[in-house]
């Protein structure tokens, strides 16, 4: 995903055009975090539905590849977000459900990046960049099969094997039920102004780097340094939450955040960029385990999938949405400097308002 702003590029499209595709995906990923939050939360088959996202996200890929004119590829490119964009949510939702160690377990998605971002520069470099798609569809073929595994593993695999419906006089849980928790409710908005950043991130920063003097390969190269320092700050995070707690750490990564797209602001060298690659590790990797965590202690256990999945549809892929199309808009006007000056300030916002809602302060989490 990181290449795909250099493969619009490479096609012939505007900063604008860019923003506009990317997030139609990001509004693809809202309808469909919703809709797919409301079906795992109804449905025993959990496992089974992550596999059935992760397949068609990978087959949706490969059709994109072939798909040159550009308001069919934005549409095709929201079909593709709605399968793909759920994956991490419930991902997640699967992991705090099956009471595994979060930060644990998530940091290993920061190793994946890093490495699938440094293999597909290298290799876009090399063969093209329209390579980027079949290693995307060979990474979510991986990743349904390595949830194939983990079914044939568990002692009763019903829950993989059963067609995909809704449990038998189960309650549902809805969107709807979450409007009363005014503490979520401002969580949510003060991550809006943050989460946002980070994803666009993934799409203006080869801009940032290739303009001050990097290469393309340099590209996977800082993506493996940046995204590679995450899974150590996840690791610390189990840690340094413990210590600081929950909410005090989100107010560190989100002071860090608007330093650091402040001083991206001002167009440093590629290799000054590669030298501070650890900035991405202590925001990401903070943010990325511990939001999760504060929605969780939020909400009743029951209701974990369908908050979490309103985290990322409102708090990320909104926020994103934003974020994808002002920073077409402005590359096209203020180059890659401009777009991180609009990043800084955007999250400085989100900052502010965490404080002045008191998110900062310790939260007693609901219910067992």
């Amino acid at each position: 995903m990181p290449l795909i702003g250099q493969y619009l590029k490479y096609m012939g499209f505007s900063g604008t055009q860019i923003g506009v595709i990317t997030a139609s995906g990001t509004f693809a990923a809202i309808i469909a975090s919703t809709f797919w939050g409301k079906v795992y939360a109804n449905t025993g088959n959990k496992k089974l539905l992550l596999i059935f996202l992760c397949f068609f996200a990978a087959v949706t890929s490969v059709v994109l590849s072939n798909i040159y004119i550009y308001v069919v590829f934005v549409l095709g490119y929201g079909v593709m977000y709605f399968f793909q964009a759920p994956v991490m949510a419930l991902s997640d939702a699967l992991t705090i459900d099956d009471k595994k160690p979060f930060g644990y377990v998530r940091m290993w998605g920061a190793v994946g990046f890093a490495l699938g971002i440094f293999v597909s520069a290298n290799v876009a470099e090399a063969l093209g960049l329209g390579s980027i798609f079949f290693i995307y569809a060979g990474c979510f073929l991986l990743c349904a099969w390595a949830v194939i595994m983990i079914c044939r593993r568990e002692k009763s695999n019903r829950e993989c094997s059963a067609p995909l419906e809704k449990r038998e006089k189960a309650p549902k849980y809805r969107y709807r039920d979450l409007r009363s928790n005014k503490k979520l409710i401002m969580l949510l908005v003060s991550a809006f102004f943050l989460c946002g950043t980070n994803v666009a991130n993934n799409t203006y920063f080869s801009f940032l780097y290739i303009k001050e003097g990097g290469t393309l390969a340099g590209v996977g190269l800082a993506f493996l340094l940046m995204a590679g320092s995450e899974a150590p700050f996840m690791a610390w995070t189990v840690k340094l939450s413990k210590r600081m707690g929950t909410e005090k750490l989100i107010l560190l990564a989100m002071i860090l955040s608007v330093i650091r797209f402040a001083w991206y602001g001002t167009s440093p060298a590629y290799f000054l960029l590669l030298a501070l690659f650890f900035l991405q590790g202590a925001v990401n990797g903070i943010i990325l385990v511990e939001f999760v965590k504060y929605v969780s202690a939020l909400v009743l256990p029951v209701y974990n999938g369908v908050a979490i999945s309103a985290y990322y549809a409102f708090s990320s892929s909104f926020s994103a949405i934003v974020c994808q199309f002002a920073g077409g808009v402005m590359l096209d006007n203020f180059g890659a400097a401009g777009v991180y000056v609009f990043f800084a300030l955007y999250n400085l916002v989100g900052l502010v308002l965490y404080i002045i809602f008191g998110m900062h302060k310790k939260t007693e989490k609901k219910g067992k």
